[in-house]
């Protein structure tokens, strides 16, 4: 019967850690701490070499457990700084000595919510007519106001010069048509007087006016510069 092949073995119970020697590619297994050891180099001097097992490379469960205990805010509190930036870690623009600093974060950016911005902020300009809750931009709303004012004469163009135009009537258009109610109509001829008699007299008519052209009766006074024409036969 063949005899098996055999590798160097540390049982269990035994001491952890590597053996201290190994010759040129024997092999050496430690139930002990699960890995399997090779001797890498020459002759009696060569080096031992953790080849495989979980205790030579790390498992999933040990690699789970490390990144969950990593405490991400130290680590990002000692790389996200000015100091550091020159390894080139978060920065603000392509550029060059302002980075984003842990420190400064609250004081120099706005916040996300009701931002309180400085300088000149600028945005994107809407279409005219939009009506929404987007920004309104310096540019939409002088197109807007020039959109109101349209051609309006300069006199004219403001609601300070219309409302004085209106003599500050906040009741104009009653106003108007009140006293166009007043008005004789032209095309009635005066027919549409209320107080005829009043007006003759306002117009110094008196009587005469209301006598018939052919039977006039004077009381009185006396007529100058009349031509009396019995006419012919």
């Amino acid at each position: 019967m063949a005899s098996p092949f055999r590798v160097r073995r540390r049982a269990v119970g035994g001491a952890s850690g590597a053996p201290s020697s190994l010759l040129q590619s024997e092999l050496a297994w430690s139930e002990v701490d699960q890995v399997l050891y090779i001797g890498q180099g020459s002759g009696g001097s060569a080096t031992v070499v953790a080849i495989g097992g979980p205790g030579s490379y790390a498992t999933k469960a040990y690699v789970t457990s490390a990144v969950a205990a990593v405490d991400v805010s130290s680590q990002l509190a000692s790389y996200l700084t000015t100091a550091t930036a020159g390894s080139t870690y978060l920065t603000i623009s392509s550029a060059s000595s302002t980075y984003l600093t842990q420190s400064s974060a609250s004081s120099t950016y706005a916040a996300k919510a009701s931002p309180a911005f400085t300088g000149t902020p600028t945005a994107p300009t809407a279409t005219a007519g939009t009506n929404s809750t987007q920004i309104a931009t310096t540019a939409f709303v002088s197109s807007a106001v020039a959109g109101l004012v349209a051609s309006a004469p300069a006199a004219l163009d403001t609601l300070n010069e219309l409302a004085a135009a209106l003599g500050n009537d906040a009741s104009f258009s009653t106003t108007i048509s009140n006293s166009i109610g007043g008005k004789l109509a032209k095309a009635s001829n005066l027919s549409d007087l209320t107080d005829a008699s009043t007006a003759r007299t306002n117009l110094g008519l008196g009587t005469m006016a209301t006598q018939a052209a052919s039977s006039v009766n004077i009381t009185g006074g006396s007529i100058d510069g009349v031509s009396l024409d019995g006419g012919v036969f």
